[in-house]
């Protein structure tokens, strides 16, 4: 009787086994979860489940999409006109600030005889001061008495 069990008991344990990947492969995936501060939509320990399915309808979609195209577009011609104004400006010196060189005043003959003045002669050097000794700092008292 032995080998006619075996043969049952091979055939439960597949059966078994079988059922269960099949029950595994029948149930929905996870969706996005919480891990900490990153999105997944693989489990993680300690995970939430979030729920991220559009509610919005086909024609909002729509919507959103040529929102999209548009701004992309703009985004085109703004770059398309500020790569032109920068090719414009290749050729152009930095802006001056203040008055231009040749509308700076000329200074006046007057101005220019009174600042002509005659150098002033050096005044004599002093002599440097001799330095002080023990018995000049304490003027004949011992040092600490007030």
């Amino acid at each position: 009787m032995p080998q006619h069990r075996l043969p049952a008991l091979l055939i439960t344990l597949l059966i078994i086994l079988l059922s269960a990947t099949a029950s595994q492969a029948q149930t929905p995936a996870a969706g996005v979860v919480r891990c900490g501060n990153t999105y997944s939509d693989a489990p993680c320990p300690g995970g939430l489940p979030v729920a991220a399915d559009d509610a919005r309808s086909a024609e909002q979609r729509r919507q959103a999409q040529q929102v999209a195209r548009r701004d992309a577009a703009l985004a085109n011609d703004l770059a398309a006109e500020r790569r032109a104004r920068e090719q414009a400006a290749n050729g152009q010196r930095a802006a001056r600030i203040g008055p231009a060189a040749a509308a700076a005043p000329q200074p006046s003959a007057a101005k220019s005889a009174k600042s002509a003045k005659t150098p002033k002669t050096p005044k004599p050097t002093k002599a440097p001061k001799q330095a002080l000794t023990k018995p000049q700092l304490s003027k004949g008292k011992p040092l600490g008495s007030g």
